[in-house]
């Protein structure tokens, strides 16, 4: 293996663990302060060091033209993909665990592909729906399991769902509405760093009209050191540097190979909860979590096929 595939993997490794641990620090944030403040600083701080990064890169931050020809979806890309996802995103972590909030978040790339098939009339295999399907039951299975008045497969879904469960599956529609709205934007000809960028931008307008309309912002004067600490990580490691390391990787190594490295995502968030938390996790809850995993990678497959 070549060096450049070997830090390839290792910036890919990083990014994995980076927005796992995102899960959890994203968990204790909003335990401390209410979830619009918590957004809104995240991205925020996040706008600052994409904005700068754009000024060292590309020697502007605005590009005219660019706006110009596609205000639309770049605006939409930053209401959807960071304004209302945040929101979802603290929301789900509020009332679940960061394991449970991975866990469920892992059936985005089955709801991605099927929604682009019927945005983009794309025609895909039963194969592949059948995959999707095995995903979904797996989902079904987290949701259950993990409900204390549930603790069985079969049990009344709508009764027992609550509202950090409902959240978590509006957050994975939201990220499949933001992956095609991306692929449009690229379809357009508008590189990774612009779409990242304007859409931060954007998102942190929406997330500071909701922090004035239901937040309280003066709870964050009274944080001490160690939130501050949780929430650099939070807005560098996870909305900067994670980024670039995964866009780095499928520069190297491809897409195709990059894609199966995510879905250890969830699975590396429990395993932090668990050595640095102290978090237990039940085994039928695992094992639906890896039905989820399995009828990804399956989907993944047909579809690239």
């Amino acid at each position: 293996m070549k060096n450049n595939q070997l830090v390839a993997y290792l910036k890919l490794s990083l990014a994995i663990i980076g927005w796992a641990g995102v899960y959890h620090s994203a968990n204790y944030l909003v335990h401390r302060v209410d979830l619009y403040s918590v957004a809104f600083v995240r991205y925020f701080c996040a706008s600052l060091i994409l904005i700068a990064i754009m000024k060292a890169r590309r020697g502007y931050i605005f590009d005219k033209q660019l706006f110009k020809d596609n205000w639309l979806i770049l605006i939409n890309l930053g209401i959807v993909g960071i304004g209302c996802y945040n929101l979802v995103f603290f929301l789900s972590e509020k009332y679940l665990s960061a394991s449970m909030v991975a866990l469920i978040f892992s059936i985005t790339p089955c709801l991605t592909a099927l929604l682009s098939s019927w945005y983009f009339r794309q025609r895909i295999s039963l194969y592949a729906y059948a995959s999707m399907f095995i995903a979904l039951l797996g989902t079904i299975g987290v949701i259950n399991y993990s409900n204390p008045s549930c603790q069985q497969y079969w049990c009344n879904l709508i009764n027992n769902i609550s509202i950090g469960e409902i959240s978590t599956i509006g957050l994975c529609f939201l990220a499949a509405t933001f992956s095609i709205m991306s692929r449009i934007a690229t379809n357009k000809n508008i590189d990774s760093l612009s779409i990242t960028t304007y859409a931060a931008v954007f998102g942190t307008i929406v997330l500071f009209v909701a922090m004035l309309i239901a937040g309280k912002p003066q709870d964050l004067l009274a944080q001490d050191g160690e939130f501050w600490i949780v929430m650099t990580y939070t807005f560098l490691i996870g909305s900067v540097l994670s980024y670039f390391w995964y866009s780095e990787s499928i520069a190297t190594l491809g897409i195709s190979k990059v894609v199966v490295f995510l879905n250890g995502i969830p699975f590396t968030t429990i395993l932090i909860g668990v050595v640095f938390f102290n978090q237990p996790i039940s085994l039928p809850v695992m094992l639906c979590g890896l039905i989820i995993i399995i009828g990804v990678i399956i989907t993944n497959k047909v579809i690239s096929r």
